[in-house]
């Protein structure tokens, strides 16, 4: 496995990559590596964490390794996955990917109530063509899971016009290390089911499977539909009166009973090309016109 050198000396001259402020970034600094190979140069993406534990480096180790054996001869490039891992002065701290100069974001473009809601949904439709595409995987289905499924760890490259999976490193192979998910860790309302979202003893992580990568996506159309960011916090009262909005706004009722299994046994099949197509996109779904009362008071808004 190819592993970059580096000293503390060498990494103050890397170029740190600057992230939009609606970017949340609590794992690790980005930079901008250029490295000289036989024939030319080759820029990447380094990411070096913040936690240095060994159990933290050892379990993303795990993860990076596996992604690169994997990938090595199994053609996704749908997923910006791991090149090798980052040795600084002497000891792993992180790994390199490709780096998609050209791209945006997608927490930039879902999130922005100035994006048109046809847009959001294409951007989503080509988000649920990389899960279906991992789920159809001969080698990969009920084995791999992204793992950690929400708008900011997916872009848009804008030279290849394509959706990308980024962070890979939170992936997640069967029997493996179970990285923190934004969505799942903590959501404490999907802890009542726990025979369709198991919970790993040893870590207390969600263990991925098909019903969380269902739920996680399910999350993000809530998000995008109702112009707010945080659905996975919503409380059960919160989620069935929205419900009841999309109902009254002429929602499909196929696409409801699949949203309202999100707190059932029942099970969540997301995996259909199509599944989008239903949704009108001249109706206003946002909270801001459904105004349902907040835990906090008042109303919610945008």
């Amino acid at each position: 496995m190819k592993v970059v050198n580096l000293t503390t000396r060498q990494l103050k001259k890397i170029p740190t990559l600057n992230l939009s402020s609606n970017i949340v970034n609590t794992e690790a600094n980005l930079y901008i590596y250029t490295s000289k190979t036989k024939y030319n140069y080759v820029t990447e993406l380094l990411k070096l964490y913040y936690n240095q534990e060994i159990d933290h480096i050892a379990d993303k180790i795990a993860i990076i390794s596996k992604l690169i054996a994997t990938f090595e001869s199994l053609d996704m490039e749908e997923l910006v996955t791991p090149s090798a891992l980052v040795c600084l002065d002497g000891e792993i701290s992180g790994f390199t990917m490709p780096f998609i100069e050209d791209n945006v974001n997608l927490t930039l473009l879902l999130n922005n109530p100035k994006v048109k809601l046809s847009f959001k949904l294409q951007f989503l439709k080509k988000i649920l063509a990389i899960l279906i595409k991992i789920n159809n995987s001969h080698e990969l289905a009920g084995t791999f899971y992204l793992g950690d499924i929400h708008e900011a760890n997916f872009i848009w490259d804008i030279m290849a016009q394509t959706v990308r999976a980024v962070d890979l490193d939170s992936a997640y192979f069967v029997g493996g290390p179970i990285s923190v998910s934004k969505v799942l860790t903590y959501n404490h309302l999907l802890e009542n089911l726990p025979n369709k979202y198991p919970i790993d003893e040893k870590s207390g992580q969600f263990i991925p499977n098909q019903e969380t990568t269902s739920a996680s996506f399910l999350y993000m159309l809530l998000n995008v539909l109702s112009g707010c960011s945080n659905s996975y916090r919503w409380s059960y009262s919160e989620f069935y009166q929205y419900l009841s909005y999309l109902n009254k706004k002429g929602l499909s009722k196929e696409l409801l009973d699949l949203i309202s299994k999100l707190y059932t046994s029942g099970e969540m099949d997301i995996y259909h090309p199509d599944l989008l197509d239903c949704i009108d996109t001249s109706t206003e779904y946002t909270l801001q016109k459904a105004k349902i009362p907040s835990r906090n008071g008042g109303y919610y808004s945008r």
